[in-house]
């Protein structure tokens, strides 16, 4: 059976919660080459894309993320991530690491509930679980890992968690440092198009084994905090194609 056409929406009734054509009306050579950059490798993959999915923000735009406020943010969802993956099996540890690290203010709101939640939902150590995936945009955006894994692989968790440990602590976050703005976008602009080309699958009954679309929603929500996506804080982090 044939699906319906999506239902639209003028673009002006968006702007302020979605990204729209609106917010970037006359986009600068660099965000057009960034934009042709992610369909050309999109294409590449055999995925679906679409022209007229908006560009990413300009770079003058934003007000980028201190190195130190990014890895005190990757060090905050390994440590969710931890305790998802051990089911809460061991409250003593996940306490003794937040001490260690010193990372109570690094929390967001949810975070610190889930944290200092005894008997969290079994739904709450999966979606944290899923933090991995935004720490392994963190170390890359830190310059800790070169690159990051394909859209249908998950993170090294082992070796990722490795390398924050074998940081002293107060070290990992005073002598970290970002890449350039512009690597950032480009690797935002490429999952925003990528997270559209595996939601569009979804809907259309279709799979592809070149993308995993839980992997692409983390990676985007990480790299959406980055770029500072409407000004959300983490807890609010959208991912909208």
């Amino acid at each position: 059976m044939k699906r319906e056409n999506y239902p639209t929406v003028d673009e002006s009734a968006l702007m302020g919660s979605v990204r729209t054509n609106l917010d970037s009306p006359y986009p600068t050579k660099e965000q057009l080459a960034r934009k042709a950059k992610s369909i050309a490798l999109i294409k590449q993959m055999d995925l679906p894309y679409i022209e007229g999915l908006p560009v990413v923000e300009d770079e003058k735009e934003i007000d980028a993320r201190t190195p130190q406020e990014v890895a005190q943010r990757c060090i905050a969802v390994v440590l969710c991530a931890v305790k998802g993956e051990t089911q809460g099996d061991d409250q003593a540890l996940i306490e003794e690491l937040v001490k260690e690290y010193d990372a109570r203010s690094f929390f967001s709101p949810q975070e610190t509930a889930f944290i200092d939640e005894r008997n969290p939902k079994r739904q709450q150590f999966i979606e944290f679980s899923w933090g991995y995936e935004c720490s392994h945009v963190f170390l890359w955006a830190l310059e800790h890992i070169n690159e990051l894994k394909p859209p249908n692989e998950i993170c090294d968790v082992p070796y990722e968690v490795g390398l924050i440990r074998g940081t002293d602590p107060e070290k990992f976050i005073l002598e970290a440092r970002l890449r350039s703005q512009a690597e950032i976008l480009d690797m935002a602009d490429y999952y925003y198009r990528l997270h559209w080309a595996a939601i569009e699958f979804r809907l259309n009954g279709k799979s592809s084994e070149r993308i995993d679309e839980g992997i692409i929603r983390e990676r985007h929500r990480a790299l959406n905090w980055l770029i500072r996506y409407s000004d959300q804080e983490w807890d609010d982090i959208t991912t909208d194609t």
